[in-house]
This record gives C-alpha cells, sequence and structure tokens, in this order.
C-alpha cells in the first residue's frame, strides 16, 4: 500500500513504513476514534442535539481532518441552525477531498438552483449584522426590527433569536422573550445558550415576586381588612331590601342559559374539537413519515460513506496543509460568489455588458490564495475562456446608474445596489447616484451606510436637486 505520510510504498504485513518510519497502526487507530465520534454525533443529530451533535463532530474533525462524512454532517447540522456560511464552508472543504460521489456536491448544487433562498439567507445575516451594530449605538428598537425581519426570512436563525430574546428581556417583556427562546430549543433541544437564558428569566421573575409581596405593609393590610369589613357590612344591610321575585327571575334564566349552553353549543364545539384533533394527528402522522423516511435515507448514505471510509484507508491524513490553506481562505467565498454568477449567465444566450461588467467584477475579487488549490484555479480559467470580454469590459458612471435606476424601479433593491455602488465608484460626482445609492442603502436596513452617503450628498451637493427630501431622511433615521 502507499504511505499516507511520505507516498512511498510499504507493506501492510510490517505495519511501519520503511522511508519514513510511519506507523500504520496509527493511522487505523485514528480513524477508528474519529468514527466514534461521528457515529456518536449522528446519533444527537437524529434526536435533534445539535449543538451536542455539533461538537462530536468537531472531535472528530480534529482527529482526522478527511472524514468526509463528519464533515457532510457538520454541515448539515450548521445549515439547520440557520447558519448557512459555515455549512458551505464545510462542503466546499469536503469536496475538495472527495470529488465523485460526494454528497457535499449535491448540497451546492441544491443552493445553487433556489438563488432565491439563497439571497434570502444572505438577506438575513445581513440584517442580522446590522441589528448587531443598532445595539452597539444604542438602538434596540431598531434592531428588533432588523431581528425580525430576519428570522422572518430565516426562521431557523437561532442566533438572530436568541439576541431578540435578550432585548425583550432588557425591557422585561418576559413573554416574548421565552417564546423567541423555545422557538430555538424547538430546533435545537440542548442549546446551552437558550437553556442559560430561560434559567434567568425564571430567577428575574422570582425576585420580582419577592420585591411585590414585601413592599406590603402591616398598616395597609389592616387598612384593607377594615374597607372588606364594611363592604360585607353594608351587604349584609342591603340583603333586607331585596326583592324576592328578581333574584328568582335571576336564577331561572342562568340555568336556562345553562342549559342552552350544554345542549346547543356544547356538542358543536365537541364535533370540532374532534374533527380538528383527527386532521392534527393526521398531519403529525404525515411529517413523522416523512422524517423517519429522511433519517433512515441520510443513515444507509452515511453506511456507504463509511464503506468508502475503510477502503480508502490512505486518504486519511494525507494533504494536511491543503485543508489548512483552504480553511484560511473562509472557504473560497469569493470564488463561489464568482462561480454562482457565472453558471447563471451560462443559462443564458448571450451576456450583456452590464453582467459582463458585473462578472468582472467578481474575476477580480478572486484572490490569489484561493486560486491555489487546483480545483479552483481550473474554474477561474475555465470562465476566463468562455467570456474573455468580462477582463476587458468598461461602463461608465452613467451606464452604470441607468442599470441600477432600471431595478431599483422594479423594487430589485439589493441588485441595484451594487450598480450604484459600482456607478460611485467610477465618479462620486454624479449627484443622482449618490442619492439613490443613499435611499437604497435606507431601503435595504443598513442605516449607518445611509446616513454616511445621506452626509456626504449634503456636503458635495449644497443646493442639489434633492436636498429637501435628504434632509427629511436624514431627520427620520436620526430621531
Amino acid at each position: 500500500m502507499i504511505c499516507p505520510k511520505c507516498g512511498a510504498n510499504m507493506i501492510v504485513s510490517k505495519g511501519v513504513c520503511a522511508k519514513c518510519g510511519y506507523d500504520i497502526e496509527v493511522n487505523r487507530q485514528t480513524r477508528k476514534y474519529s468514527c466514534y465520534f461521528y457515529n456518536r454525533g449522528l446519533e444527537r443529530a437524529k434526536n435533534r442535539d445539535l449543538s451536542g451533535a455539533a461538537d462530536m463532530l468537531r472531535r472528530a474533525l480534529r482527529i482526522s481532518k478527511k472524514n468526509v462524512d463528519a464533515r457532510n454532517l457538520l454541515g448539515l447540522v450548521y445549515y439547520e441552525m440557520g447558519d448557512p456560511v459555515a455549512a458551505i464552508q464545510e462542503w466546499i472543504i469536503s469536496r475538495s477531498f472527495l470529488e465523485e460521489n460526494n454528497p457535499a456536491a449535491r448540497y451546492l448544487e441544491m443552493l445553487h438552483a433556489n438563488p432565491s433562498k439563497l439571497d434570502n439567507l444572505n438577506l438575513a445575516i445581513r440584517k442580522y449584522n446590522g441589528a448587531v451594530d443598532a445595539v452597539a449605538h444604542d438602538g434596540d428598537d431598531l434592531a428588533i426590527l432588523q431581528l425580525k425581519k430576519a428570522v422572518s426570512l430565516n426562521p431557523k436563525f437561532i442566533r438572530a433569536w436568541q439576541m431578540l430574546a435578550l432585548i425583550y428581556m432588557k425591557y422585561g417583556q418576559m413573554d416574548k422573550a421565552r417564546t423567541c427562546l423555545r422557538k430555538t430549543l424547538a430546533i435545537d433541544v440542548t442549546n446551552t445558550v437558550s437553556m442559560k437564558y430561560l434559567r434567568e428569566i425564571r430567577a428575574m421573575l422570582r425576585a420580582n415576586r419577592k420585591l411585590k409581596v414585601s413592599a406590603v405593609e402591616p398598616e395597609d393590610e389592616k387598612e384593607a381588612e377594615i374597607v372588606t369589613t364594611k363592604t360585607y357590612a353594608s351587604y349584609l344591610e342591603e340583603q333586607d331590601h331585596i326583592d324576592y321575585r328578581i333574584l328568582i327571575s335571576l336564577l331561572l334564566g342562568i340555568f336556562l342559559g345553562i342549559m342552552v349552553v350544554y345542549f346547543l353549543v356544547v356538542p358543536g364545539i365537541k364535533s370540532g374539537m374532534r374533527q380538528e384533533f383527527k386532521e392534527t394527528q393526521g398531519e403529525y402522522a404525515e411529517q413523522m413519515s416523512k422524517y423517519l423516511t429522511d433519517i433512515s435515507a441520510l443513515e444507509r448514505e452515511s453506511q456507504s460513506l463509511r464503506n468508502k471510509i475503510d477502503i480508502q484507508e490512505t486518504e486519511l491524513e494525507a494533504n494536511t496543509a491543503e485543508l489548512e490553506d483552504l480553511r484560511n481562505k473562509a472557504g473560497g467565498i469569493n470564488m463561489f460568489n464568482m462561480t454562482a454568477y457565472y453558471l447563471n449567465l451560462k443559462k443564458k444566450e448571450a451576456a450583456t455588458k452590464d453582467e459582463l461588467f458585473i462578472l468582472q467584477k467578481r474575476i477580480n475579487a478572486v484572490s490569489e490564495e484561493e486560486l491555489s488549490n487546483a480545483m479552483a484555479k481550473q474554474i477561474y480559467d475555465r470562465v476566463l475562456e468562455d467570456y474573455p470580454d468580462a477582463k476587458t469590459v468598461t461602463m461608465t458612471s452613467s451606464e452604470l446608474f441607468d442599470k441600477g435606476k432600471a431595478l431599483y424601479d422594479k423594487g430589485s433593491y439589493t441588485d441595484a445596489l451594487e450598480y450604484f455602488t459600482y456607478s460611485y465608484e467610477k465618479s462620486a460626482d454624479n449627484e443622482k447616484n449618490m442619492y439613490y445609492l443613499s435611499r437604497t442603502y435606507q431601503l435595504t436596513g443598513n442605516t449607518a451606510a445611509a446616513l454616511r452617503y445621506y452626509n456626504e450628498y449634503l456636503e458635495r451637493f449644497p443646493e442639489g436637486e434633492f436636498v429637501s427630501s435628504v434632509n427629511g431622511y436624514v431627520k427620520q433615521l436620526t430621531q
């Protein structure tokens, strides 16, 4: 067999490489312990203990960095916890180790096939980051709006739910905070952070109850007792003047009302409740069947991958340096963005001038470190081969603004923001572009950037066309 350390041929029966002295038994033990932690992580993931599963899977990867099963499952756990960036990083690294028959490639293709969902996930992350910035500047109301938008775009965004709960706790809205934390525990049943926050809420509520009880003075109690005694005495005095006919009519009306409710209303309510229970039971059974089917498919898939690991013993510890390089490059995000945009262009018959310009920006963003990976370099060269004009195409600030304005009028603010930004880079003296750049930042929820460009507009164009509107928006954002 091939030595995993130096690549020389070695005799398995001897167990030691004659060239470098590497002990194959260490290799076997490494694979054994890595698979052990992977199996524990898989078991916890089935029970929706996602935090515990992530911990076990990270241990498996610390022992054997090329455990593709563990890395793919860790990506799925991250994705389920609402962290798509971490999931994509794990899948890209996994695909670099095993290019063929790797589920990670299918997971990435599923994301590429649904760009709107990927955009929503990215927007949710931007909203969360905006909320963090707003909290740092005492903008809790704006942070709540940003976080609500983030969890509406990505309901499994655990960190956003937890931060929203913290803000509610700060203002004493404990019921809302508990609702947010329970949503996180429905996703990750043993999330330690959420459980800690719930303990804090219970402690705060107990402290408030003790404070209210201790605030009652003895004189107040005596006064309350005197008032109660007087009220009861006045009630007894009034009893001598009661008209018993009115009392009998009142009792008869109450009796008839009870009978109507019992014989007419209650049967209908019971029937509706039984029907609702049957429907809920059917939906629950269907969901459980689908969930069990998914678990069975995942078990078969993981078993197949474990068999491949048993066969590919030589792949356990090789190319460690390449893995570390990929980690340092944050999973090749710029390379991923360029590839995703390139694949969308390939679906069209011909690329327009502005599309080639955006592709040029994507190409220029790819770093030399990302291109050190052979697979990434191959994709990069393929993009340049298919779109050679992308390296030389140019657009003026006015052309970029016109394209951005067209997207802005359609309500595509995220896409329009990119064109307005590039137009600003070309020429900061384009008054209309600067106004719409500021306005688009405001509409996409980036308050800090919107204020910065609004102020720059007022400095550059003190008598401009949009001065009154800009002053109104600045006042609105700073109140």
